[in-house]
């Protein structure tokens, strides 16, 4: 099961890994990020291919081409692979043809001398420097079939006689002749294998720009050492540390304390580190979750016809029928049950966190607004509280959005209504 439509990949977390210079890229670079490999093993041979890169950013750090140039040489080779353009192969004709018009000559020496440079940049200046050695195997594979289709061509020697201004008509002839020899389907691995490595490229970059850190797996528990969430500017970064047997978090915090940027910042940390990337913080240690859910922002539905609070139980039924499954489920709800009376909130609440506790080897964490909750919480092991700090100076709430043990019974709804004037407004109209 995986929920994570609140934690906003696409708007949000995209834009900082991608560093593409084509659309196909960037696409790929969405698939790295969307794709959740099945395993611990799986992931961490994904998350190889980032390390391999950046073991090796003197080579690949300044990975760049021109976009335009690209979608030039993409067009010319699909049109002579596909047999659109047939190339002349004969010397003494495309020498004649060459001679008998200049427009001619100029036409066919732009588009083979473009493509040679093309390849070869790429060639010289990246794959030929990269040492496949550190890759995973499917990588280095990829790698290969990169390789292999530039190496196929006379690129050094071509790119020679061009700097030399001796790329002659028998020079275009032979490098005519070792294109008729490319089929379709080496050409479209050949691009798929050469979008895949910029996207993880790109990925990387990201990863180096922003400090994100290699999480690991482990059997039990979940440590996140001063974890943030990436889109804040000057962020308060937070550690929490969950003892293998703790399976039920309880956060509580007034409005406006950062609860709901917390618990998606965690989500985001869980995420990140089943897809194979690097997570915001300093350090990360969890287990693997077959099931991931970030419940932040449920709504109505109009054209469902059901409301938030039957969005909210239909969620927490899902998770649950997950949670009886043989794998394990990481969720979190933010303000649970905030769609329905108070009364019936606290009710559910209760028998929700007693029953989450049946299910030891998931983590559940939930934000709640019932200060009540507090006192009627069964004594069960495995739950934990936690609250964000806020204290009130000169009669004014002031955030830290600290994580710390315990619970808040702090309310400043009044204090914030007092403050706007309301209680005067309201008394000037009648």
């Amino acid at each position: 099961m995986l929920l994570v439509d609140d934690l906003r990949l696409d708007a949000d977390i995209l834009p900082l890994f991608n560093f593409t210079h084509c659309r196909e890229a960037e696409a790929a670079v969405r698939g790295l990020l969307r794709e959740l490999p099945a395993s611990p093993e799986l992931v961490m041979q994904k998350q190889a291919v980032f390390r391999a890169l950046l073991a090796q950013w003197d080579v690949i750090s300044e990975f760049n081409y021109s976009r335009i140039q690209l979608a030039e040489v993409q067009r010319f080779l699909h049109e002579v692979v596909s047999r659109q353009l047939v190339l002349e192969t004969n010397r003494m004709r495309l020498a004649a043809r060459l001679l008998m018009s200049e427009e001619t000559r100029y036409r066919t020496r732009a588009r083979y001398v473009q493509v040679i440079q093309f390849l070869q940049r790429l060639e010289q200046h990246y794959f030929r420097r990269l040492d496949p050695a550190g890759f995973p195997p499917f990588a280095r594979a990829r790698l290969s079939t990169i390789t292999r289709f530039l190496e196929r061509f006379s690129l050094n020697s071509a790119a020679e006689a061009i700097a030399e201004d001796q790329f002659s008509a028998g020079r275009m002839v032979d490098f005519a002749r070792q294109l008729h020899e490319v089929d379709e389907q080496e050409l479209a691995e050949f691009w798929t294998a050469f979008f895949w490595l910029e996207a993880c490229w790109s990925v990387a970059k990201g990863l180096h720009q922003h400090g994100f850190a290699f999480p690991e797996f482990q059997p039990s528990g979940l440590h996140l050492a001063d974890f943030y969430h990436p889109l804040l500017t000057g962020p308060v970064k937070n550690t929490l540390a969950l003892d293998p047997h703790d399976n039920v978090l309880l956060l509580t915090g007034p409005n406006m304390s950062g609860k709901s940027t917390l618990l998606k910042a965690l989500g985001l940390c869980v995420y990140l580190a089943h897809a194979g990337l690097g997570v915001p913080a300093a350090a990360a240690r969890l287990p693997f979750y077959s099931s991931i859910v970030v419940a932040i922002n449920l709504t109505d539905s109009l054209s469902g016809g059901y409301s938030h609070f039957l969005a909210e139980i239909r969620n927490l039924k899902a998770v649950l029928e997950a949670a009886q499954g043989p794998g394990r489920v990481f969720a979190v709800f933010d303000e649970l049950f905030r769609g329905t009376n108070v009364d019936d909130a606290l009710d559910i609440t209760q028998a929700t966190v007693a029953g989450l506790a049946a299910f030891p080897r998931s983590c559940f964490l939930i934000s709640t607004h019932l200060l009540q909750l507090e006192s009627q919480l069964p004594a069960q092991p495995g739950s934990r509280t936690f609250c964000i700090e806020c204290t009130l100076h000169d009669g004014l709430p002031v955030f830290s959005y600290r994580l710390q043990p315990g619970w808040s019974q702090l309310k400043i709804g009044r204090i914030l209504f007092d403050k706007e004037g309301l209680p005067e407004l309201l008394k000037s109209t009648t």
